[in-house]
């Protein structure tokens, strides 16, 4: 079983319904009836605590509305069990949700579930893949409109829903016009689903599992950090983005960001630093502790290696050719084009055959990009 993996220490880096329009999933979904309609609706703003490794080791506690969440309606309208009436997700912007049935309900409460349509999910364990689920307060007799004010999701619960929450930011990224799914390999319908794998009792995590059930494995804190949630997205990405290929890389455990490692590995581990760097807007690698290793390099930088088999300079390199300012047109749109139909083994092979293929430059701001991160071709 070949694993990308995320190793410990201070410096290694392993690693590895109803729609809402903006956030484009077009995955079948219930759709609750509309509130004009409805006799009995449940109202509220779905939020979560969080320890957030992005604002240092400290990791204060923060407080979000959970975004494009999966919610059920639950209710009776006698004496009987309760049932399923509704299923939606949560606002894209405001974590709200609006959840109705067209008759008054004896009894009704949300249920809310650590996923987001069929798109992506979080589950127990590899052989439990059970969302985690959490009940709203039960309400009775309810008839109109009843405000449940901010439901929070239990403290035991919320790196679930930091998960859900962190993967919309690389989704509204992923640069697919052709359909609401990752990418433009699936078509709307027919979406593959991204799968996390975290237990708070288990701290091992911190990897990809390639190629055996192509799920992302968490330890127990390792949601604290968006870098490291979007880091293992960032491998099934690209193993999305190859059609589910994947390039065969060696000499990669251990790796580290600013050492040699192998061409494929420092393509492979820069590319999915890349991918949460860009999808968080930021040039650096945070840990689930709260340290944080920055990219910025060049040939003077103390204790980087240099060329290509380095996974810093290759990330680093990425990000300044996606960059506002940079060759490719102010993002990634078009590596992500180039990727879902040529495949690059290396850094190499992406830069000087699929690059040219697509139109994107090589010379100029974009050899000076390479240059001044220690690769030359």
């Amino acid at each position: 079983m070949q694993l990308i993996r995320r190793s410990a220490g201070r410096r290694l880096r392993a690693f590895g319904a109803v729609l809402v329009t903006t956030l484009g999933l077009t995955a079948a979904v219930a759709t609750a009836p509309a509130t004009a309609a409805a006799n009995a609706c449940l109202t509220g703003t779905l939020a979560f605590d969080h320890l957030g490794a992005e604002a240092g080791t400290g990791k204060p506690v923060r407080t979000q509305v959970a975004r494009n969440a999966n919610w059920e309606l639950w209710g009776r309208t006698g004496s009987g069990a309760a049932s399923r009436l509704a299923e939606g997700i949560t606002g894209a912007s405001d974590g709200r949700f609006t959840a109705c049935h067209t008759a008054s309900l004896a009894e009704a409460y949300v249920r809310f579930r650590s996923s987001s349509t069929s798109m992506w999910r979080v589950v127990k364990a590899a052989n439990n893949t059970t969302d985690y689920t959490f009940d709203s307060a039960r309400r009775t007799n309810v008839s109109g409109t009843q405000d449940l004010g901010t439901v929070k999701v239990p403290s035991t619960l919320q790196r679930a829903w930091k998960v859900v929450d962190t993967l919309n930011v690389l989704y509204w990224k992923r640069a697919n016009p052709t359909s609401s799914c990752w990418t433009s390999r699936q078509s709307d319908g027919r979406c593959d689903r991204i799968t996390f794998v975290w237990d708070p009792k288990v701290a091992d995590g911190g990897y990809w599992d390639y190629s055996n059930t192509n799920y992302v494995f968490l330890g127990a804190t390792m949601p604290d950090s968006k870098h490291l949630v979007l880091h293992e997205a960032g491998h099934w990405l690209q193993w999305q983005l190859y059609g589910r290929g994947f390039p065969v890389v060696d000499d990669c455990n251990p790796h580290y960001i600013e050492k040699h490692s192998s061409e494929s590995c420092a393509w492979t581990e820069g590319f999915a630093d890349a991918v949460a760097a860009y999808a968080l807007g930021d040039y650096r690698y945070v840990y689930d502790n709260g340290s944080s290793y920055s990219f910025r390099n060049d040939a003077s930088t103390p204790g980087w290696d240099a060329g290509d088999t380095v996974q810093g300079r290759v990330g680093s390199s990425l990000l300044d050719l996606w960059a506002s300012n940079g060759p490719d047109g102010g993002n990634w749109n078009r590596t992500i084009a180039l990727m879902t139909r040529d495949f690059s083994q290396d850094f190499r092979e992406y830069f000087t055959e699929d690059r040219p293929a697509a139109g994107l430059p090589t010379t100029g701001a974009a050899g000076r990009i390479l240059a001044g991160h220690t690769i030359s071709y």
